[in-house]
């Protein structure tokens, strides 16, 4: 079954732009599929060193920017 990844901007609208959301084969891809997306926004957003570990990178990015994200299974082929 799918998993649908979903970033969004916390408390205020994107000035109109749609929350990103990407669709992937396990949760496991969905999951990495965030790690790339933080690793690739934290120097824009953070301008500091990464954490080596993606989960405290991932923990770390989303208490810090205006961001939320959620992973869920994709239940509407089912």
């Amino acid at each position: 079954m799918p998993f649908t990844l979903t970033i969004r901007e916390r408390n205020h609208s994107w000035a109109g732009r749609s929350p990103v959301r990407t669709t992937h084969a396990t949760a496991e891809e969905a999951q990495a599929a965030l790690v790339e997306y933080v690793a690739r926004n934290w120097d824009a957003e953070l301008g500091t060193g990464r954490p080596g570990d993606p989960v405290e990178m991932v923990e770390a990015y989303f208490s810090e920017v205006l961001e939320a994200y959620e992973i869920q299974e994709d239940f509407q082929g089912a």
